[in-house]
């Protein structure tokens, strides 16, 4: 039973709203502090068939509602379910969905539904009769017998203000007097809370096609809702979301559209891009500048937020590597950081956006080849940015005009003022994933003796932190899970392959790191565990030293490391042991007698756990 059920008002009580708003948990009301408050709300699994019916664009109006029913009648154990639209424009409510009647509308302000809809507030009734709001006519119309009714508003987060449709349900089958239990009001709230922002867009979409092209002023406030509401920015605003609510706001139902499971974590370690089909991760980008403050804080527009995604995965290429789920990675991965340390509290909330539109476009029109390669073909692109950090500038420049672009302008909610700062901080991000940086970036991390010191360099150059996030977030495919990061590895051979192969053609010689054969497992553990050795450490072990939240991350690059050196000696990944001559090689000093049966994963496992041994040490001592 979720945690929630408590603060309701009991079962039997006539009028739920009654005159103490207290009393009830107002759903939607503040989203932030009801989800702190509400941890049973999270807890809601559907299934993965009805997520994937909501979160489709192609799902029709009339199935979409036939699954919202069906699913609140399951949950629910209901006899009856129809769902309403809220017409603010017309004062209207729209009955659009129901077992046995026919679609129709009414006054908003008539019956259990009207009040509802207009007060925004949830009512429980044992006994629907003897609400002086209950109205009979549809009843005596139907024949149909109404004892105990639930009602619900339903609202979205981009306007927490008002009601934006209403889900009712008659009759419990369960219960002899048909009245509905606290628990069944939570359940309904968890439902509503899933289907938010999904019906946002069926209803608008609903209301175009009946109105929109026929009345020129229905038309205006149409144009007009599109916009969000702007808060006033006078000053720039911190990130109103501290860490602690945006993880908990993260661990909202997320379908995964090819793995079993029907929940996934948006901000963790555990989120598999290259598990997910494109168009989903699409519809993912509005979540994640939801939760991280950024559609309330920057007046992001409702329609361009709608069509900003579409247009970025358009942007990628079809790169094995450099891709538009690579792309999506680096954004996942900055949220992440986001989320979890404290110190990114310290960035406006223009920042924070800036930030994740960077991670989101850091390599935009990736042409899956490196900057040297252009040099040295004296591409266009080297002409134009002076062979000076080409890539990067020219992925930051096809960012921005996608800024400029009036249907993808998800900045222009901003003030002049934050714009620049909002243009100004995509660009220093997205030049900060150039490799020409990654040294002074290292040193720099090297060079803060300790969190406090990071926090405090961060807080007098915030563009350092925002900077470092983006560059790490580029280089975490190997701080994730073995199973993940290895396909991460298999994608940008490919692509190095696919470069060596042109410059070969042309008569050059490919950089060392590129002279190898996919099917040569030795050579490709090596590259791999020098990268992590050379490349990767530095940077993720001075800033896991700094930030003890992204330990995991830093465990995760230690196993995979000695996993590749596993690679280098036997030339594969599948095997259940290992050879005891190797022992010396992969841990050094163990005694013989000590050692457990050697598979990759148990050694791995002894690496990472000596590693820890050193770093707990070492914190002891300072």
């Amino acid at each position: 039973m979720g945690s929630g059920a408590g603060s309701l008002h009991r079962s039997d009580t006539k009028d739920s709203v009654g005159k103490d708003e207290g009393a009830w948990p107002r759903p939607f009301r503040d989203w932030l502090a009801w989800v702190k408050g509400e941890k049973g709300i999270m807890e809601f699994k559907p299934t993965v068939d009805f997520l994937k019916i909501l979160s489709s664009p192609n799902t029709s109006l009339q199935y979409y509602l036939q699954t919202i029913i069906a699913e609140v009648i399951r949950v629910l154990n209901a006899d009856r379910c129809s769902i309403f639209f809220v017409d603010d424009m017309r004062k209207e409510v729209w009955c659009v969905g129901s077992l046995d009647m026919e679609p129709f509308c009414q006054p908003w302000d008539k019956g259990i539904v009207g009040m509802v809809a207009t007060e925004g507030k949830m009512v429980n009734l044992a006994d629907a009769h003897d609400h002086p709001a209950f109205d009979g006519e549809i009843e005596k119309k139907t024949g149909y017998t109404v004892k105990g009714i639930l009602s619900l508003p339903v609202k979205s987060v981009l306007n927490l203000d008002k009601a934006i449709g209403v889900i009712q349900v008659l009759n419990k089958r369960s219960s002899p007097k048909g009245e509905f239990s606290e628990q069944d009001a939570v359940e309904l709230q968890k439902l509503a809370m899933v289907i938010g922002d999904s019906f946002y867009r069926q209803r608008y979409k609903a209301l175009e096609e009946v109105t929109g092209h026929f009345d020129s002023e229905v038309q205006a406030v149409l144009d007009q809702h599109r916009e969000r509401m702007y808060l006033s920015r006078q000053q720039s605003p911190a990130m109103s979301t501290p860490p602690e609510i945006l993880r908990s706001l993260s661990r909202q139902p997320f379908l995964r559209e090819h793995s079993p499971l029907q929940v996934e974590d948006l901000a963790s370690l555990n989120f598999d891009v290259l598990d997910q089909a494109e168009m989903f991760l699409q519809e993912l980008v509005p979540d994640i500048l939801r939760h991280a403050g950024c559609i309330d804080n920057c007046g992001i527009p409702e329609k361009q937020l709608m069509a900003y995604p579409e247009a970025v995965f358009r942007g990628y290429r079809k790169n094995p590597f450099h891709n538009a789920y690579h792309g999506f990675a680096v954004y996942q991965m900055c949220f992440h950081q986001l989320s979890t340390i404290d110190t990114f509290s310290q960035l406006t909330a223009t920042q924070g956006f800036g930030l994740l539109v960077a991670a989101l476009c850091h390599d935009i029109d990736h042409p899956g080849v490196t900057n040297s390669y252009l040099i040295r073909l004296q591409d266009d692109l080297a002409l134009r940015y002076n062979d000076n950090s080409v890539l990067e500038n020219h992925h930051a420049s096809v960012a921005c005009t996608l800024l400029r672009d009036e249907r993808t302008a998800v900045g222009s909610g901003l003030a002049k003022e934050e714009q620049v700062v909002f243009r100004k901080t995509i660009i220093k991000c997205i030049l900060a994933t150039d490799m020409a940086h990654h040294q002074s970036c290292c040193q720099r991390l090297i060079g803060c003796h300790s969190a406090q010191d990071f926090k405090a360099t961060a807080e007098e150059d915030p563009q350092f932190l925002m900077s470092v996030c983006v560059h790490a977030a580029d280089l975490s495919a190997q701080a994730l899970d073995w199973e993940v990061a290895k396909k991460w590895e298999e994608r940008i051979c490919q692509e190095f392959l696919e470069q060596a192969a042109k410059e070969v053609e042309m008569g050059f010689t490919p950089e060392p790191f590129m002279q190898f054969k996919m099917e040569d497992m030795k050579q490709r553990g090596k590259l791999q565990r020098d990268f992590v050795d050379f490349v990767l450490r530095p940077l993720w072990e001075p800033y896991a030293q700094l930030e003890p939240s992204l330990d995991p991350c830093l465990s995760n690059l230690i196993k995979n490391r000695t996993l590749y050196e596993v690679r280098r000696i036997y030339g594969s990944d599948q095997m259940d042991s290992m050879a005891e001559s190797d022992l010396d090689l992969l841990l050094p000093g163990m005694p013989r007698g000590e050692a457990p049966q050697l598979t990759p994963r148990t050694v791995a496992a002894i690496v990472e756990g000596r590693h820890a041994e050193e770093r707990a040490k070492s914190k002891e001592s300072k």
